[in-house]
């Protein structure tokens, strides 16, 4: 961890913040309630808040400081336990390829793309949003407008939020371990017309994900897109029945053959996911690039494969409020700061989201107090 130093700064001199950890889903609830006054959260939370009338965007991740810091910087990431690559070389490959080729039919017809994603994020259902019901799929074409798909962002700096000591010989071996670049040499060639190279089958193949989030759409085009990716490329991912807008069971498919049956293991937070995967209880996993790189840093021996996405972050705040953009709303927490009634601002914690906003914060020479401290003083967490 980066060294925290306990020198309590006044406020009066140094403009501060408080700062809430929440849950996603619950970040709109608060806003609407007055409990919060604003949140940095990932899409599509900050577009149905803003659809919904409950607040206004004013920033984006490339809006905060350090200038165009996270305008490629990976906010999810495709991630395989180590042992199950060793074990299923070229099956790894595949799922990496299957990725790939789902961000690329996201690129090829978006419109579909956000009819799929929608579909499996919400259902059939309108969304209920602060007494609004709201239309998914026009949430969701609100969405991807904020969102790049890629599978070539880089991992984030998470220097801000700090990334534990290594305690043993296999966290490093993890954070340097070759099998990422193995795994996506083949998934390259088999795009380019490679035949897979089955030579047995793989029982069960069991990935995590949050199906709450549509930052995942490559996994879920690619499922709902297998029969033309199969036609294309000679394998895919197809679920076992059609009915379901979100399946649980997909097959991985070869040569039309079944080479393994896939478990989609639904998560609520990327942190549970990644234990899923540290306790061998998963494969692989669709999750925050964040949440990944902190726990594959304590030695859960797995490996970030490829990026999904950039961008995709909002910070929204109440639509009565001044502030219009980030500079704005720096004069405002200076401004509340100085009257004693700091800005209270919602993050996820352990996310890339509150990496940006402690980085951001930072460079601006804003303070953070932990929401249950007494706020009259803040931690010095500059690392001296």
């Amino acid at each position: 961890m980066i060294p925290v130093s306990h020198e309590l700064l006044s406020p009066s001199e140094n403009p501060y913040v408080t700062l809430v950890y929440a849950s996603s889903g619950m970040m709109p609830q608060l806003l609407n309630t007055s409990q919060v006054d604003a949140f940095l959260v990932w899409e599509s939370v900050v577009s149905t808040s803003e659809c919904g009338n409950i607040g206004k965007v004013i920033a984006r991740d490339n809006d905060l400081p350090p200038e165009h810091k996270w305008e490629s910087t990976a906010c999810n990431v495709l991630v395989m336990r180590n042992e199950f690559i060793e074990e299923n070389p070229e099956v790894s490959a595949l799922l990496s390829a299957i990725t790939t080729i789902g961000i690329n039919q996201i690129a090829k017809d978006p419109a579909h793309a956000i009819n799929i994603t929608a579909d499996w994020v919400y259902g059939s259902k309108p969304i209920l949003s602060a007494g609004m019901y709201l239309n998914p799929h026009d949430v969701e074409a609100t969405a991807f407008r904020h969102i790049t798909f890629t599978d070539s962002a880089t991992n984030p700096d998470i220097s801000a939020i700090g990334l534990p000591m290594q305690t043993d010989k296999k966290a490093e071996q993890n954070n340097t371990s070759s099998l990422p670049e193995a795994v996506n040499v083949r998934a390259d060639q088999l795009l380019n017309g490679s035949k897979p190279r089955i030579d047995k089958q793989t029982p069960t193949i069991r990935i995590g994900y949050l199906p709450s989030s549509d930052l995942y759409a490559p996994l879920y085009v690619a499922i709902k897109e297998h029969e033309e990716i199969c036609t294309s490329y000679d394998f895919c991912l197809a679920p076992e029945s059609d009915d379901s807008a979100r399946p649980n069971n997909c097959n991985l498919i070869v040569h039309n053959q079944i080479i393994a049956k896939v478990e989609l293991l639904p998560g609520s937070v990327g942190g549970g996911v990644m234990t899923g995967i540290g306790q061998d209880a998963m494969d692989a996993a669709y999750i925050g690039s964040v949440p990944a790189l902190l726990q594959i840093s304590t030695g859960n021996s797995a490996s970030i494969i490829k990026s999904i996405n950039s961008g995709g972050t909002g910070l929204v705040v109440g639509n009565t409020a001044s502030c219009t953009d980030w500079d704005s709303f720096i004069t405002l927490i200076k401004k509340r700061s100085t009257a004693g009634n700091p800005v209270i601002l919602a993050v996820p914690q352990s996310s890339i989201q509150e990496e940006m906003m402690r980085e951001a914060l930072n460079y601006e020479g804003i303070q953070i107090v932990l929401y249950g401290l007494p706020p009259r003083w803040s931690i010095n967490e500059t690392g001296t």
